[in-house]
């Protein structure tokens, strides 16, 4: 059997592992479109705040490969011929396949800002992109950020932590709004602002002047050595797209990842799957979400029918030594809102009809396991225990017994 793999991310990764749970034999190769080996994405940020402790990012050490006895090619994928189960690259090569996985990820979102092409205005996306701002920082004194994202929010950290001046600016009327809800994500910004973060909310880049100036929408001008665009990412569906794979916002699958195609699967940010919250196949680009689809992928490619059950949207983040996490619906407008805190603590729980539909916890992070599981498995408390829990203060101890109890059943039995 010929495996072939485009990408080299961590769902690539996880299908490697997936197929040798059941092929010890087979024949895999992936496509690494980025040339850098197998990383950690998120790391990058972490390398930009302290090169020399983190020179090391890998997620899988090239051992990892020779050992699973997995062929790595550094290569551009440009077209697939699915009625010859066929590959092309970028240098002309040809390889075939038994059955392909597209584990392409996402690319930036490129705004079109004038003056966006300048040398000293960067994306913050790969880790050549940090090596580059790593490289040019002895020049940089004042940043911008240019969105409050999770990727904006950790480059934002990196430059600070490294000395830098930061500008912050979101286009919207809070920081991180596609994490959290309008009062942790104030308390939020409240906490940067006392650390001397300049948080701008409600407002667009029009145009990056050749001499170092951002201009707003309201025509302020913002000096800046530094420009990073962090207006989020879009799955890379050029593949899928050319092969007429079905596509929505991502590549549309089945419960065991394959796509429109039987010889064809999708893996990771790319691809759409099950919201357990909302109960729709959604884009769910998260790096823990990203390897068990990888590795479930790979063993249905090897001969198992191993189906996904699906995840929940959940979003973590330490930053600046807070510890931020969200999860479940926290958009749904019919849930109750509870909510608890103190100067640096903050709960805030969406309930509806006795069910966790969503939570944002930050510096609690004790409880951050219990209520996810309330969601994952609508696990439903008896009216009143919701609000006991956060009136009584959020803590393991007063998480309510029937979640307790609920949770040994499916353990013990499974869930309905």
């Amino acid at each position: 059997m010929k495996y072939l793999i485009v990408g080299n991310g961590i769902a690539a990764c996880g299908a490697v592992e997936g197929i040798r749970n059941k092929d010890k034999n087979g024949e895999i190769t992936i496509i690494d479109g980025e040339k850098r080996g197998a990383y950690t994405r998120p790391l990058i940020s972490y390398y930009l705040s302290d090169p020399d402790a983190y020179r090391d990012i890998n997620y899988r050490s090239p051992n990892f490969f020779r050992e699973q006895q997995v062929k790595v090619v550094p290569a551009q994928a440009l077209h697939i011929d699915p009625a010859l189960q066929r590959l092309t690259l970028d240098d002309g090569r040809q390889l075939s396949y038994d059955k392909l996985l597209l584990a392409t990820g996402s690319r930036p979102v490129q705004l079109p800002i004038p003056g966006a092409e300048q040398a000293w205005v960067k994306n913050f996306y790969t880790l050549q992109e940090a090596e580059e701002i790593q490289d040019e920082l002895e020049k940089v004194q004042q940043a911008v950020i240019v969105g409050s994202g999770l990727i904006g929010m950790k480059a934002a950290e990196a430059l600070y932590k490294r000395g830098r001046s930061v500008q912050l600016l979101e286009k919207e009327s809070r920081i991180l709004p596609r994490q959290l809800s309008p009062g942790p994500a104030g308390f939020l910004q409240t906490y940067l602002s006392k650390q001397g973060w300049d948080i701008i909310l409600g407002e667009e880049v029009t145009l990056i002047h050749p001499d170092h100036k951002v201009e707003l929408k309201s025509h302020r001008l913002i000096p800046a050595d530094l420009v990073i665009i962090a207006a989020g990412t879009r799955p890379q569906l050029e593949l899928a797209r050319q092969a007429q794979l079905q596509v929505n916002r991502g590549i549309v699958i089945d419960s065991y990842f394959r796509t429109s195609d039987d010889n064809i699967y999708a893996a990771g940010d790319v691809a759409e799957t099950m919201n357990i919250t909302s109960g729709k196949p959604e884009l769910m680009a998260l790096l823990p979400h990203a390897h068990q689809e990888g590795y479930l992928a790979g063993c249905n490619m090897a001969g198992y029918n191993s189906p996904d059950t699906g995840n929940i949207l959940m979003n973590s983040l330490r930053l600046l030594g807070w510890n931020i996490c969200s999860a479940g619906a926290l958009e749904d407008q019919e849930a109750d809102l509870l909510s608890w805190g103190n100067k640096e603590q903050l709960l805030e729980l969406k309930i509806k009809d006795n069910f966790l539909r969503g939570y944002v916890a930050i510096n609690v992070p004790e409880v951050v396991g219990p209520l996810t599981n309330a969601i994952r498995h609508k696990i439903s408390i008896p009216a009143g225990g919701w609000e006991e829990f956060i009136n009584q203060g959020p803590s393991l101890k007063n998480i309510p017994l029937t979640y307790w109890q609920e949770l040994r059943r499916i353990e013990t039995y499974g869930s309905d």
